[in-house]
């Protein structure tokens, strides 16, 4: 393509800001290379947090780690999609090399990706869906990997954010009893959108929502508690509402953390040792593995996704898709760089 140029999305230096568009080459590749066509780029709470230079980040960087596309240009011996061909990746490329974060991702009409992380998408998945691949990956770790839903457990997901609101499909989906969706009053759109998407039970965080719990399960709590809004509060929710086992091998309860980037969070220890809790954390995923049962995920259509995408924007548009996603007004919202004019496949 020459030297042609391209509107990116960069975080250009360290600090506190520093997110702008800026003109960059659209890049060549090499063997073993692809070129991907952006259909679609997810708003990530990790977008946000770098911009607030509370994430890890290597600058100049274009930003953008959730994506859906199409192979532009194929470079010599790939073999795992020709030209035209639908695809996602898996975001670490190597050691310290994440797309869209320590190198270039997706906020940009075109980006360059090695084969060996790519993933084709089936010909019935829409290019939207496929964008929901990356976090069907971390709520697949979080939810089967980390720690298992287990049929006829009750689970509470604190925070109705897309994670969250994907834990309560998940659990769902692997047989859980009830579960219970925990949020701030001013997340009221966003757990309309999880009861949509089977949450038994909407309870405020100002309301005291572990006695709530405790009614409904007849005082025991609930077996799995998953943590995504990385608060306070929330971490205090989660282990009031886990259940206790203050005798025998214990264990009743396990509690997963998720998103929980540079916060200080205080925790009542007690609670944890003398219910003999499970605490674990969540982040990354497992390699093709994850990836694999999240494309068989998609292709099964085991997850009710259109709910959950509250949005679309133009590139241009990214200070007002941040800003919606800061002020809670999206759950999870599109930038298409190439614009939505392109023909979706």
């Amino acid at each position: 393509m020459g030297h042609e140029m391209m509107t990116a999305l960069r975080k250009t230096a360290e600090g506190v800001g520093h997110v702008e568009l800026c003109e960059v080459p659209i890049p060549r590749i090499g063997p073993g290379e692809v070129l991907m066509k952006v259909w679609a780029t997810g708003v990530c709470g990790s977008d946000l947090l770098i911009q607030e230079d509370r994430h890890f980040y290597s600058a100049p960087v274009t930003l953008g780690h959730e994506y859906s596309g199409v192979a532009y240009q194929v470079g010599k011996d790939v073999t795992r999609v020709k030209e035209g061909d639908k695809f996602v990746t898996d975001i670490e490329c190597g050691e310290s090399q994440w797309l869209g974060v320590t190198i270039d991702g997706a906020y940009a009409p075109y980006m360059r990706v090695p084969e060996h992380v790519i993933y084709r998408v089936p010909d019935h998945v829409s290019l939207d869906h496929a964008c929901m691949a990356e976090p069907i990956v971390a709520t697949h770790h979080l939810i089967q990997e980390r720690a298992q839903v287990k049929v006829g457990d009750d689970v509470v997901v604190v925070g109705p954010g897309p994670m969250g609101i994907m834990g309560v499909q998940y659990a769902k989906v692997c047989g859980a009893r009830r579960v219970f969706l925990i949020g701030l009053r001013s997340d009221e759109k966003r757990l309309q959108i999880g009861k949509e998407c089977g949450a038994d039970h909407l309870l405020f965080s100002e309301g005291g929502p572990e006695k709530a719990v405790m009614e409904v399960t007849g005082g025991k709590g609930a077996e799995f508690v998953l943590e995504c809004s990385a608060s306070q509060e929330g971490v205090q929710h989660a282990i009031g509402c886990a259940r206790k086992a203050y005798e025998g091998p214990g264990g009743k309860g396990v509690v997963v953390f998720i998103s929980l980037w540079g916060r200080k969070i205080t925790v009542n220890l007690d609670e944890v040792s003398l219910g003999q809790l499970d605490i674990r954390g969540s982040w990354s995923w497992n390699g093709r593995e994850t990836w694999e049962h999240a494309i068989d995920l998609l292709d099964r259509g085991v997850f009710d996704l259109d709910p959950m995408i509250t949005n679309h924007y133009e590139l241009e548009e990214w200070e007002t898709a941040f800003a919606n996603l800061r002020a809670k007004q999206d759950v999870k919202a599109f930038i298409h760089p190439n614009g939505r004019a392109w023909a979706e496949w």
